[in-house]
């Protein structure tokens, strides 16, 4: 797997903005289609892989179709700069972008419609920002669609079936076991964890390709079985963090399902303002059928 590409990963998500609509006054809103129409079955889609990424093929005002990264990990979904000219995309009235990366917001767009197999969205908001130097290689995605682009809908991520489920509805309940609830100021979908006894809780990351991701405290926080290695660093829109790997003592555990990476990454890159959180990522995920139900913020994994 590419450090580089999780760079690249981590470095658009930090960029990002979320939006503000001046007719709102709640805060930042993250942005959603007008409409969402799905056959009453749901869509089935196939789901290929981008070193451990989730990809899926996606038609844009009707044209395409383009490979697109489906990412947990992302609050807004991304167009290539070079597809928004390809399409002639353009800014939406009344819209403003709010950047947490410290640099000048990227390009907001508006989407008339995705299409991806039967399902529809229509009329979203987007941003365009250069994706070639970060996305490399034959037939490399030409964005990143948002996770959290279907509210109202379950959108499943079947890993051992390598296969993408769209259907209208919501997860009823949570028992903190195999479903987890996350709050309104967790910005991304969050899951509690518990290492060697202690309880933290990370962002479920799609976008990832590894395993289990900590911040650097843990490192003398934790029971270490190997000592600390250096393992590169990662570049983000809030500056450069070195990345360490050890094995960590004792068992991970994430609701009633227990871990076992091989190493766990420390570092305290993020993908936005406020403390570094970690995350877990396709090394942890491939296991498991994973569902979110973004507008009760809601999580569901079975093995």
């Amino acid at each position: 797997m590419s450090l580089k590409l999780a760079e690249a990963i981590l470095a658009i998500a930090s960029c990002v903005p979320t939006f503000i609509q001046p007719q709102m006054h709640a805060g930042p809103q993250l942005p959603v289609p007008r409409s969402i129409e799905v056959p009453k079955d749901g869509v089935t889609i196939p789901m290929q892989n981008m070193g451990g990424r989730p990809v899926v093929e996606l038609k844009i005002n009707g044209k395409g179709p383009y490979r697109f990264i489906l990412d947990t990990g992302a609050t807004t979904t991304v167009v290539s700069d070079e597809l928004s000219q390809e399409l002639s995309l353009s800014a939406p009235a009344g819209v403003q972008a709010a950047p947490t990366g410290g640099g000048p917001a990227p390009a907001i767009i508006s989407i008339h419609e995705i299409r991806i197999g039967d399902a529809t969205l229509q009329d979203l908001i987007a941003v365009a920002m250069p994706l070639s130097g970060l996305l490399k290689g034959e037939n490399a995605p030409r964005g990143i669609l948002s996770a959290s682009t279907f509210p109202g809908y379950l959108l499943t991520f079947d890993y051992p079936h390598m296969q993408i489920l769209i259907k209208k509805g919501a997860l009823e309940s949570v028992d903190s076991r195999s479903s987890f609830q996350y709050s309104e100021d967790q910005v991304l979908p969050t899951v509690p964890i518990r290492v060697a006894g202690r309880d933290t809780q990370v962002h479920l990351d799609t976008g990832s390709g590894y395993g289990l991701t900590l911040p650097v405290k843990f490192l003398s926080e934790l029971p270490l079985a190997s000592q600390p290695k250096e393992a590169g660093k990662v570049r983000t829109g809030g500056g450069e963090f070195p990345v360490s790997t050890a094995r960590v003592a004792g068992t991970i555990e994430l609701g009633n399902y227990k871990l076992d990476p091989d190493e766990v990454r420390f570092s305290d890159a993020k993908p936005g303002p406020g403390p570094a959180v970690g995350n877990i990522g396709f090394e942890v995920l491939r296991h498991f059928v994973v569902t979110l139900d973004s507008q009760d913020r809601r999580i569901r994994l079975e093995q």
